[in-house]
């Protein structure tokens, strides 16, 4: 697969239950999980449909939780609808027309060294058919190319680019758009997906 081609060790999961058996796992110099589902503002949904709090899982993977993976980063890449809003494109942002939403309470409790990409923005739609999704396929675009070696936050911006200016809903929400947002708490810059990983202390 796609993803298989990356100097990683990849586990497919059916289930969110996974990702809090990773409290106890050894791992390498870094953690990354991508998590495809539906979802809403600070929710993602299991397997079997149930409800999941994100602050759930960034919790399981805190460092009082999961003291082998304390010190390591940790990057989040997050399919899954943030609301019912669709996004239909500006050429100028404004204040007004922007969806109300309490997007705060989980990224309080975003881990130490963690860096979370969701595929759209706070309140809006993610698209995503029955074949890809519009932000993992430029996620695994921009990583089979040479901006694999950008550091995390570069590449995420550069993730928003490809989503932002080059995807166009068609169909039913036809010339609808989609944005990416990410935020970071990291104190260092981190180059995950790079054929020569480094990181960098910050000063």
């Amino acid at each position: 697969s796609r993803v298989g081609k990356l100097s990683f060790y990849w586990y497919v999961c059916a289930s969110l239950s996974y990702t809090f058996t990773e409290c106890d796992a050894d791992h390498g110099d870094y953690f990354v999980s991508i998590l495809s589902s539906h979802g809403e503002e600070g929710v993602i949904y299991d397997c079997k449909g149930q409800p999941v709090q994100l602050t759930q899982i960034f919790q399981a993977l805190s460092p009082p939780r999961s003291h082998k993976l304390a010190g390591k980063p940790k990057i989040f890449f997050i399919q899954a609808c943030r609301g019912e809003e669709i996004d239909p494109g500006v050429w100028l942002q404004t204040d007004s027309g922007e969806p109300q939403i309490d997007c705060f309470s989980h990224y309080l409790s975003i881990p130490e060294d963690t860096a979370v990409m969701f595929a759209s923005s706070p309140g809006y739609a993610a698209f995503i058919n029955q074949w890809e999704s519009t932000f993992l396929k430029a996620l695994l675009e921009l990583l089979e190319g040479e901006d694999r070696q950008l550091e995390l936050a570069q590449l995420m911006t550069r993730i928003n680019h490809r989503v932002a200016f080059h995807f166009e809903a068609k169909g039913k929400y036809s010339g609808a758009k989609e944005m990416p947002c990410f935020v970071t708490n990291m104190v260092k810059e981190v180059y995950p997906f790079s054929s020569q990983r480094r990181l960098i202390s910050g000063q």
